[in-house]
C-alpha cells in the first residue's frame, strides 16, 4: 500500500507501511471509559485483555471485528473438547488487520469459544458451537467470569457510540466478519452484506452503493462477487444491539469469505491479503464518505468540517 495514500473520511490519516508496527500500551477498562467520556484518541494492545482499540480521532465511523482474536484462559484448556486448531477454524483472524488502516477500530482478543461477543449473555457461553460440543463437563466451568468480560466489552462500546451519537447525531458502525466457504457446498458470495438490522427503505441507496463498491474489489485469480442476505443476514448480537439502543446509527453487517487465509491454520495467503485490505479500505472510506454526505449533515453541520 502506497505510503501518500490518503482518504477523505479521516485526510490525516496515512495508512501503515507493511510491518511496521507501532506499539500500544495495556489499559484497564476505567481508563479506556475516561478516555471516551472526554474524547480523547488514544490505542490500546488491550482493555483488560478483552479487546484492542485505536481511535485516531473521533469521527462518527466505528469499524469492529469481534471474533478476531482467540485467546483462550490456560487453566480452562483442560476442559474444553476442542483443540486451539479445532477453535481457530470458527475464529475471524486478521479481520482486524483488514481494518488497520481505518480511523476507529475495536477488536476481540478472546475466543469466541470462551465467550461469544455476538450473542445475547444467556446464549455468550454455551456449551454446543456450530453442532460441536464444547465443555468435557457439559457447561462452561467458568460462566461469571466470561459473562463478567462480556459486559465489559458492550460498557466500552456503548461507551464509545454514546459520544459518537451525542456529537454527532449518527454514525456508522461496520460490523466486519469472516467465514469458512468449505462449510457451504455451493457458489458463495465473497462480500456478503447483512441487512436485517438496517432500514432497507430509508437506505436502499447507500447499500446499493456498497455492494457496487464492493464488487469493484479486484483480487489475484479471484472473481468478486457480492450478494446481500445470502449467506448471513446480519443478525447478530452485536449490530442488532446497536441498532436497537441507537435507531438513529446505521449498522451494516459484513461477512468476507476466508480467501485471504487458510481456513484451519489462519496463515495469510500474501498475495492476496493485501490487495483486499488495500480495496476494502477504500471501500469504507467511499461508503463513509457517501454515508457523511447523505446523512450527516442534517444532525450536524460542523461533521463536513473535520
Amino acid at each position: 500500500m502506497p505510503h501518500d495514500l490518503k482518504y477523505r473520511c479521516c485526510p490525516e490519516l496515512v495508512p501503515v507501511s507493511p510491518g511496521v508496527t507501532v506499539a500500544a500500551p495495556p489499559i484497564r477498562l476505567a481508563e479506556a471509559l475516561r478516555h471516551l467520556r472526554h474524547r480523547t484518541p488514544f490505542s490500546a494492545s488491550t482493555v483488560d485483555g478483552i479487546c484492542a482499540v485505536r481511535i485516531n480521532t473521533y469521527l462518527p465511523l466505528v469499524c469492529v471485528a469481534l471474533h478476531d482474536g482467540a485467546a483462550f484462559p490456560a487453566d480452562l484448556e483442560e476442559e474444553c473438547l476442542l483443540s486451539a486448531t479445532e477453535r481457530r477454524f470458527e475464529e475471524d483472524p486478521h479481520t482486524a488487520r483488514l481494518l488497520e488502516n481505518l480511523p476507529l477500530v475495536l477488536s476481540g482478543l478472546e475466543s469466541r469459544y470462551f465467550y461469544d461477543l455476538n450473542r445475547a449473555e444467556p446464549y455468550a457461553t454455551a456449551n454446543e458451537i456450530f453442532g460441536r460440543k464444547v465443555w468435557r463437563n457439559g457447561h462452561h466451568p467458568n460462566r461469571c467470569r466470561a459473562i463478567a468480560r462480556h459486559r465489559r466489552f458492550y460498557q466500552l462500546a456503548g461507551t464509545l457510540i454514546e459520544q459518537l451519537i451525542a456529537r454527532y447525531g449518527s454514525c456508522l458502525v461496520l460490523d466486519l466478519h469472516s467465514y469458512n466457504g468449505s462449510k457451504i457446498p455451493r457458489e458463495t458470495p465473497l462480500f456478503n452484506l447483512g441487512t436485517c438490522s438496517v432500514d432497507v427503505t430509508a437506505h436502499r441507496r447507500l447499500l446499493d452503493y456498497f455492494l457496487a463498491r464492493l464488487a469493484g474489489i479486484s483480487l489475484p485469480g479471484l472473481t468478486t462477487n457480492v450478494a446481500e442476505n445470502d449467506v448471513f443476514e446480519g443478525r447478530g448480537r452485536f449490530i442488532n444491539w446497536v441498532s436497537r439502543s441507537w435507531p438513529q446509527a446505521l449498522t451494516l453487517c459484513l461477512e468476507i469469505k476466508k480467501v485471504y487465509c487458510d481456513e484451519h491454520s489462519g496463515a495469510l495467503h500474501p498475495e492476496i491479503f493485501p490487495a483486499l485490505q488495500e480495496g476494502l479500505t477504500r471501500t469504507i472510506d467511499e461508503i463513509f464518505t457517501a454515508y457523511r454526505e447523505s446523512c450527516l449533515q442534517p444532525f450536524c453541520p460542523q461533521a463536513a468540517h473535520l
